[in-house]
């Protein structure tokens, strides 16, 4: 998901209304009076991540398939009841209902109520956890159905919701701009995860932290050991057990780049060593260009020169090994 339109409140005619606002496909029944149908709805979204808020005027029954997303739905006043799956879930002020993807269910939410509906792309959700986990996760991340608000660190991740829900709503917000939305969303997903109780929180947890995963780690010593092969992301992320995008989010945020961008910093600094440690007199800078993956000897010459301040002819020219009489550097 995109950056999407922020929203002012607005009324929701009818519950298809509802229904494409929230999935864009008609997947809910009304099973109260049409003509009593009253809701108010504010919506925007970064990246995984999108947020409506709801002002429900009459009591709203509805019944059909649960979205394709986790959601997590917090009531700040009034009280919402649902059954999902075979499994009654209530929530109220202090406590948050979290509902995972898919599956047939019914939902009441009273008259009075005002809702903030939080929905996180599966992929983003499953990546997120394979990454911190340093593995694939193969089965869908069962949540427990309610969130009470208890918890110090619960109450933190809430207090994260409600900034993030201020801020999406204003137009001259810095989480329009993708350099700090989508950074912040995925701060967002992580810290779901270590909050909320789930199948594989156990587990979290005893890796430590979020800071230094293992997926990360693996792919920077592919990246050392074998930056001469035509290493590609998608082979490096598949090595690693995760998704491209995850790999890629992984090392924008541990490492400041992009996993490509990174080997091709590898490579640079292994090309401007080996030059340095080449006889001119039988070693050429495209050899070694070629050698260590660039294809292209002017931008190789351009992004050494920018490293080290000067050509990679320079560079060779100055290794320790000078030309023999009669023979001339090659170039």
């Amino acid at each position: 998901m995109s950056l999407l339109d922020r929203h002012q409140w607005a009324p929701v005619k009818t519950l298809d209304d509802f229904a494409l606002g929230c999935c864009r496909e008609l997947h809910l029944d009304l099973l109260s009076d049409p003509d009593r149908f009253s809701v108010l709805r504010r919506a925007g979204g970064v990246g995984p991540l999108a947020l409506s808020e709801f002002m429900v005027g009459a009591d709203l029954w509805m019944h059909g398939e649960q979205c394709s997303t986790y959601r997590v739905l917090v009531p700040q006043t009034g009280h919402m009841d649902s059954t999902h799956r075979g499994q009654a879930v209530s929530a109220e002020p202090g406590t948050a209902a979290v509902c995972p993807p898919g599956g047939a269910g019914s939902a009441h939410w009273a008259a009075g109520s005002k809702i903030i509906s939080f929905k996180i792309d599966r992929a983003a959700v499953e990546d997120a956890l394979s990454d911190a986990l340093g593995r694939p996760v193969a089965s869908r991340v069962v949540f427990a159905p309610v969130m009470p608000m208890t918890a110090a660190t619960t109450r933190c991740w809430i207090d994260m919701l409600l900034f993030f829900k201020e801020q999406l709503f204003q137009p001259d917000s810095l989480l329009n701009q993708p350099l700090i939305g989508l950074p912040f969303a995925d701060s967002m997903v992580r810290a779901f995860l270590l909050v909320a109780d789930h199948s594989h929180r156990s587990e979290l947890m005893q890796v430590g932290q979020l800071a230094a995963p293992r997926t990360v780690r693996i792919a920077v010593e592919i990246i050392e050991a074998e930056a001469h092969l035509p290493l590609t992301v998608s082979s490096i992320a598949k090595r690693c057990h995760v998704s491209v995008r995850a790999l890629q989010q992984g090392f924008r945020r541990y490492m400041g780049v992009s996993p490509m961008a990174y080997l091709r910093e590898v490579r640079l600094r292994r090309a401007h060593d080996c030059l340095l440690a080449s006889e001119p007199s039988v070693t050429s800078v495209a050899s070694v260009a070629y050698q260590w993956g660039f294809k292209n000897l002017g931008r190789f010459a351009a992004a050494h020169s920018a490293r080290y301040d000067e050509p990679p002819s320079t560079t060779l020219r100055r290794s320790p090994f000078r030309a023999k009489p009669g023979q001339q550097p090659q170039v």
